[in-house]
């Protein structure tokens, strides 16, 4: 049978309001156990919801699992032992061992696919933090492993570079996972934490990018020369061993998935890193769909899914030192949620006008289908940079047209960054601004 320690050694501080989970990778609407600032951690942890939510490996049906999330599943990597073996494994009273510090979303970034502004904390969110502290204080000294944060970065937050400065576990085999974006990781901030190289301290560091132009626009808020200084710092932390292991990693997104063969190369010949964590893009609730559509090329829907599969294949994926934290799993085939709107258009494109259709995605057939129908004006040219066949053009097509055969280029996106691209690479080709309208 199939075991997940997950569920017996875990713990995982899922919010400011202290609520605790047995896992991060459960349906949110399912896995809370317990609220830190009213229950005990040993009565929520052993109590009878999470009794409950244990019972779906004994029957090994992992109902309120998310799949889509769980890296195990994902790449079918949960242990297989035997009934018996599951048995002894199994007490009558349970502690965690694990415990992930994912409450705090201080931030200096505010990327895309986490928030849709930088955090601002709230009134009292000083005092909750304290409270949080406190009731986890204990068992942070007897923990085996400590993972800080997931919501935000333990670097930028004084509430969580605190609790790590006063962090003494006795346990001389506990090990730390610290993710950060990079940006506060440098000399001054490892000074204050730098006791805890005692144990095993582990680095995972989320940049997403080495090209600035899409570092800017996935990263939103970071400081990219900062972050390569800071990548050169950890790197000699960890060639001086004072660093375990040095991991980076990146979000696989639409602006930035034909970079991933680059950034490994990249990580492994210009710095220290042990690893590189490739992560499917998730809706964890602060994106529109639209924008999440977008973004999500592991959508077998998605326009570019089809290149992401390509990519999935480039001999740097096939390296050991690479793990693809969504295997080769797709996820679930979602159809653009397309406005009700009757026209698509942007107001400046009037009645009657010629325009070229930029773009072959799910916005882009719906434009050309609403035209067809409604006649309301003519395509002169359909161009998508993924497509070339007998009615979809590439956008050099562009270069042999002349200027007087459209009134407008219209970009079939609602995605901002994506547009902004779009329209780069136009004008890059000599195309008036003017004429460059968007669905936007």
């Amino acid at each position: 049978m199939k075991y997940c320690q997950q569920f017996y050694d875990y713990l995982y501080i899922d919010n400011n309001n202290g609520n605790i989970c047995l896992c991060p990778w459960m349906e949110p609407q399912n896995a809370c156990i317990g609220n830190l600032t009213c229950d005990r951690v040993e009565e929520a942890y052993n109590g009878d919801y999470a009794t409950f939510l244990r019972s779906t490996m004994d029957d090994q049906t992992f109902q309120f699992c998310r799949p889509e999330a769980c890296p195990y599943l994902q790449n079918d990597e949960l242990e297989e032992i035997s009934p018996e073996e599951y048995e002894h494994r199994k007490k009558s009273s349970y502690y965690p061992k694990i415990i992930n510090l994912a409450y705090d979303f201080v931030c200096n970034q505010y990327c895309e696919t986490c928030r849709r502004s930088v955090f601002m904390p709230p009134a009292g969110y000083g005092e909750q933090m304290r409270i949080i502290q406190e009731k986890i204080a204990p068992y942070l000294d007897k923990a085996k492993r400590i993972t800080a944060s997931g919501h935000g970065d333990p670097f930028a937050s004084k509430y969580m570079m605190s609790v790590l400065e006063n962090m003494h576990p006795t346990d001389p085999d506990c090990s730390f996972l610290l993710e950060t974006n990079g940006v506060f990781f440098d000399a001054v901030h490892w000074e204050r934490i730098k006791h805890l190289a005692r144990f095993r301290v582990e680095l995972v560091v989320t940049i997403n990018s080495f090209d600035p132009f899409t570092y800017r626009h996935i990263s939103r808020g970071g400081d990219y020369e900062k972050m390569l200084q800071n990548l050169e710092f950890m790197s000699q932390l960890r060639k001086r061993g004072e660093l375990a292991h040095l991991t980076n990693t990146l979000v696989i997104q639409d602006r930035n998935f034909r970079e991933i063969p680059s950034f490994i190369k990249r990580s492994f010949e210009n710095y220290a890193f042990d690893q590189v964590i490739l992560r499917p893009v998730y809706q964890w609730g602060t994106m529109d769909e639209d924008v999440y559509w977008f973004k999500d090329v592991l959508n077998p829907l998605h326009p570019y899914h089809q290149e992401y599969l390509e990519i999935l294949q480039d001999p740097a994926l096939k390296d050991s030192r690479v793990y693809n934290f969504g295997g080769d799993t797709e996820h679930r085939a979602r159809p653009y949620p397309v406005s009700t709107a009757n026209n698509l258009l942007p107001p400046a494109v009037l009645k009657n006008s010629r325009i070229v259709v930029y773009g072959a995605g799910q916005i882009g057939r719906e434009l050309v289908r609403q035209l067809e129908e409604n006649q309301y004006c003519n395509i002169a040219l359909w161009i998508d940079q993924c497509f070339d066949n007998e009615r979809i053009m590439s956008p050099n097509s562009l270069l042999n047209m002349p200027h007087e055969q459209y009134d407008f280029i219209v970009l079939a996106t609602t995605n901002l960054f994506f547009a902004e691209e779009m329209k780069s690479n136009l004008i890059d080709m000599g195309i008036s601004e003017k004429c460059i309208v968007s669905c936007c």
